[in-house]
This record gives C-alpha cells, sequence and structure tokens, in this order.
C-alpha cells in the first residue's frame, strides 16, 4: 500500500475516496477527490486535493493541500484513497498497477510472532471493517478478478471476517479469495465451515514452514502446530482449496524435502505449495542473522523438494526469488509474485531476457545484497 503524507484542513474524520478528473459528480454514493488548481470543489466532490505549488484558501471544505507533484501525477481516474485527519494518505487501490486485483487489510494484530514477519503484529487504533465495505463498493463496477484478505491476522476478526467474505461474493460472484492465515482459529471445525459456506471461492493460503513441532513454534514464536494441523485437516474435510507457504530461512531450509514429504503423505489434497523467499524488513530484519539464508546455499534442498512434489503431482511455485538465484532446473515453477507497488529491478536487470516474467525484489526489504547475474539466453 503506497502512502504519502500531506497537510489537511476541515478533516477530522477518515475519508475515502474516489479520484475524479471530472469537474462535476454525480454518484453521491460515491465520494470523489479531486485534484483541482483552481481551488474550486466544482460539483458533487467530497474532497479537494492540492499540489505544492497551489494557493491554500479556507473554503471551509475538506481539502488535502501540499501534496508533491510525483505523488499527484501517479494518481489516476478510479483509484481509491484513504485520507487520515494526521494528512497521511494511502492508495487503497491503484487501477493502473492492479486493474483485477485488491487487497483487504482487516487489522494489524495477530496471535503469532513469526520471526520472519515482514509487518510486527501491533494493536488496532479504530476498526477497519468500514474501511473494507467501502471499498469493495466502490468497486463494484471493475473487473476484479481476484481479493486478498490479510493481516496481522484475519481470523482474529471472525464477524468482520465472515461479512467481509459475504460481501466480497455479493459483489464479485466470481472472483477467487486468497486469505492469508496462521490458521490457528480454524481448529475450531464450527470456525472453518462458517468461513467455507461464507464464500465459496476462498484459497486458503497457510503458513507451514516446517514438518516437526518443535522448529515450528520457535518460528511462528507461539503454540501453532497442533492446531494447524487440525486447521488443515478441518479444510480438506470441508473440501476446500488449501495452499501452504514456506518461507525458506536458516532454521527449515535442511528440511524442504522432509517437509515436503510430511505434506504429501499428510495432507495429499492440498492444492498448492509455495515455497517463498523473505521480505526482509520488519521482524525478519530485526532477527537477519538468526534466519538469513542465501539462495546459493539453499537451491540443491529446494531443487530436492520441488522434484519430489512434482514427481507426485503436487502443484507447486516459487515466490519472491529471481530466476538468476535459482537452478535453471527450477525456472518454470517461478513467479512474479510480488506486488507490483513494492516491486523493483536492479540496473542489470535491464539486460536480462527473463526480466518481464521475474519477481525482482521487494523495494521494502533492507538488505539486497544478492549477487545478480542477468540470464542472456
Amino acid at each position: 500500500m503506497t502512502t504519502y503524507q500531506a497537510k489537511v484542513q476541515n478533516i477530522n474524520n477518515p475519508i475515502i475516496a474516489q479520484i475524479s478528473s471530472s469537474k462535476y459528480n454525480f454518484n453521491l454514493k460515491v465520494k470523489t477527490a479531486y485534484i483541482s488548481k483552481s481551488n474550486s470543489f466544482s460539483l458533487g466532490h467530497s474532497v479537494l486535493l492540492l499540489d505544492e505549488d497551489d494557493e491554500i484558501i479556507d473554503s471551509g471544505k475538506p481539502t488535502v493541500y501540499n501534496i508533491s507533484k510525483d505523488f499527484i501525477n501517479k494518481l489516476s481516474e478510479d483509484d481509491i484513497i484513504q485520507i487520515m485527519p494526521d494528512g497521511t494518505i494511502s492508495v487503497l487501490w491503484e487501477k493502473k498497477l492492479n486493474p483485477f486485483d485488491v487487497t483487504l487489510f482487516i487489522t494489524h494484530q495477530c496471535n503469532a510472532n513469526c520471526v520472519m514477519c515482514p509487518q510486527p503484529p501491533k494493536k488496532d487504533e479504530y476498526s477497519l471493517l468500514e474501511t473494507n465495505l467501502i471499498l469493495l463498493r466502490y468497486l463494484a463496477k471493475q473487473p476484479i478478478r481476484k481479493i486478498g484478505i490479510t493481516g496481522g491476522e484475519p481470523t482474529l476478526k471472525r464477524d468482520d471476517l465472515v461479512l467481509l467474505l459475504q460481501e466480497s461474493y455479493k459483489i464479485f460472484p466470481y472472483a477467487k479469495i486468497d486469505l492469508l492465515t496462521n490458521a490457528k482459529k480454524l481448529s475450531d471445525f464450527s470456525f472453518s465451515k462458517e468461513l467455507a459456506i461464507s464464500n465459496p471461492n476462498i484459497n486458503f493460503c497457510i503458513s507451514f514452514p516446517t514438518d516437526n513441532l518443535n522448529d515450528f513454534n520457535q518460528i511462528m514464536k507461539g503454540k501453532l502446530f497442533t492446531d494447524v494441523l487440525t486447521a488443515i485437516q478441518n479444510l480438506g474435510i470441508l473440501r476446500q482449496n488449501v495452499e501452504l507457504r514456506v518461507v525458506i530461512l536458516k532454521q527449515n531450509y535442511k528440511r524442504l524435502l522432509s517437509l515436503s514429504e510430511f505434506i504429501y503423505r499428510n495432507f495429499p489434497f492440498v492444492y498448492h505449495i509455495t515455497f517463498m523467499g523473505m521480505e526482509v524488513v520488519g521482524y525478519a530484519f530485526d532477527n537477519i542473522e538468526l534466519i538469513n539464508i542465501e539462495p546459493q546455499e539453499y537451491n540443491q534442498t529446494l531443487l530436492e523438494a520441488v522434484r519430489f512434489l512434482n514427481q507426485r503431482d503436487m502443484h507447486i511455485s516459487i515466490y519472491n526469488i529471481p530466476f538468476c538465484l535459482v537452478d535453471e532446473k527450477l525456472w518454470r515453477f517461478v513467479k512474479n509474485s510480488i506486488s507490483k507497488w513494492k516491486q523493483a529491478y536492479k540496473p542489470e536487470c535491464n539486460l536480462c531476457s527473463m526480466k518481464k516474467t521475474c519477481s525482482g525484489l521487494f523495494t521494502t526489504t533492507k538488505i539486497q545484497n544478492f549477487k545478480f547475474s542477468p540470464i542472456l539466453k
């Protein structure tokens, strides 16, 4: 989510608005933010956006000013922003970057403290339910194909989560739902069932770092292993799509093959397994000396794990790792997986024949010391 700090007048509560280039807004069900140099709201707009060179006149209406021209120029028609009373602007949806995808952020809270978490949990200052409901409503006419639901841990907000899943299905009945969760709460069969019947299009994307209790609980910083196993079985009984996500760490890279064997023997119904590179920020950066492992060190074990699962017709992907850092035999499993708003490439990547389909790097990561070698064939 892209954010920017500006200044505001006459804004005491959060405002969610859709960017409009028209002088007139006749749809009063949608709040609109109008980019203007005339310091005039024209007709029907809820918020006026002014860049750093515009003259500030207090009209008595909500106004955001001192916005850099670079930020203004990145905004386009139908983009959806949230404006906070302290002047923080968050871009909730960018039409040019993600015309078919949207992410709903439910909570900052979590019931784990994973050593590799890029977004450490914290208390919610206010409910995010209304923000997400408004966002879905504003997007009703857009061709949304995938909705990501994340946190924190979304299942901590049970009622909010169920309502958002139901509303998502009403507005976008064919959209795929990726629900990112540690699944601890889903050890409650009734909760798993409630989610399953709230929307038929859910993919439960579950963090599953290793195959043994002690390492699992140490990585997740909580007693989750038994509950997560029960949750996956619950979802299997309910015939739900389950994706297991394995972030590769120093603690688990030697066990990738045994982990794959464990998944295949215990959860053959799992529809997707992903092996993932780290986003080095938050707890991942704080614990970097404990968890960091270079791709050249885990390439062989990753290859063995992927080969084992592939030979058994399991669906596998590799996320967040550039092509040049993995064995060529793994290239067909590598996906362009990083969100476009935080995706970047090194200058040498411009020479690479694989750039168009490569995930590149996280702009958010605090360590980017990999040795890149452009693929020229």
